[in-house]
């Protein structure tokens, strides 16, 4: 994974296109922090952080991810139990303290959406590809 860091005064954002779906709770959540027609499309410091960490949870995929640069602050964890939503027609949802084992590494996540029909450019992680195209994200928590 690749992530891109957005500095804030008092919280980071991390975004990583590989796992983007293009759910939109960001851009529904904070349009004031997340516009995909600026440069940078991520503002930290647009908004409250608490709001900022919100809205960072809300995205499915785990394509966003967040920081407090106060060491006070709590980053952003995921509370047991593990929720795992299988939708027909789309990707396996993964929320909840996750540890990723791939051949290549073992990756702590919080949310994540894994690929369930094969056909995924970026395995084991859905890219919309194949059947998945017409899916849509749970809800947020």
């Amino acid at each position: 994974m690749t992530a891109k860091l957005y500095w804030g005064k008092d919280i980071n954002v991390t975004f990583d296109a590989t796992l983007c779906l293009h759910a939109a709770e960001c851009l529904r959540g904070a349009p004031e922090v997340f516009d995909v027609h600026r440069k940078p499309w991520v503002l930290p410091d647009a908004a409250d952080p608490a709001l900022v960490a919100d809205v960072v949870e809300r995205c499915p995929a785990g394509a966003l991810r967040y920081e407090y640069v106060r060491p006070y602050m709590p980053s952003e964890t995921a509370a047991p139990p593990t929720q795992v939503v299988a939708k027909s027609g789309g990707p396996l949802w993964l929320h909840g303290p996750i540890n990723l084992v791939t051949d290549d590494a073992a990756t702590p996540l919080t949310r994540v959406a894994l690929c369930r029909c094969g056909q995924s450019a970026n395995p084991p992680y859905c890219d919309a590809a194949g059947p998945c195209q017409s899916w849509h994200p749970p809800k947020p928590r």
